[in-house]
């Protein structure tokens, strides 16, 4: 597959694909005589793990890490595992904050009528005067 077609599938840019490849966090992509870069299933395999990692708050550094432990094989698998406790924990305290963020929204749903309404009506009214003064 070539960039153009990795890139309509992943959504990822073909210079963030470039980039990705020239940074190290995706393995060099194999090429052909040509030197256009030819992406096997591994090699989206890889972006695509790239783009979770960081849609769960990874820096890139981490995500680098991790590829090159991975690289390095079976003698890196705890330092691999404790990577995706770190970008898991990270996830769960992300879920954490947005429940608590929409808890509160469903609150002020809920309570509209009653709460927000006659506050913002006080607010509209107050700016109404404040306008008319300054008229």
């Amino acid at each position: 597959m070539n960039i153009k077609e990795v890139a309509q599938r992943t959504g990822v840019s073909i210079d963030n694909l470039r980039y990705y490849e020239r940074i190290g966090l995706i393995p060099p992509i194999k090429r052909t005589k040509g030197g256009i870069r030819e992406y096997d299933e591994r090699a989206i395999h890889w972006v695509e793990l790239v783009l979770n990692f960081k849609k769960a708050g990874a820096s890139l550094e981490l995500i680098k890490e991790y590829l090159q432990l991975a690289n390095e094989g079976e003698a890196t698998k705890e330092d691999r595992r404790g990577i995706l406790f770190e970008i898991r924990d990270n996830i769960e305290e992300q879920m954490q904050e947005l429940e608590k963020c929409s808890d509160i929204i469903k609150y002020k749903i809920e309570n509209y009528d009653d709460l927000c309404d006659p506050v913002t009506t006080e607010i509209i009214g107050e700016w109404k005067s404040a306008e008319n003064r300054h008229k």
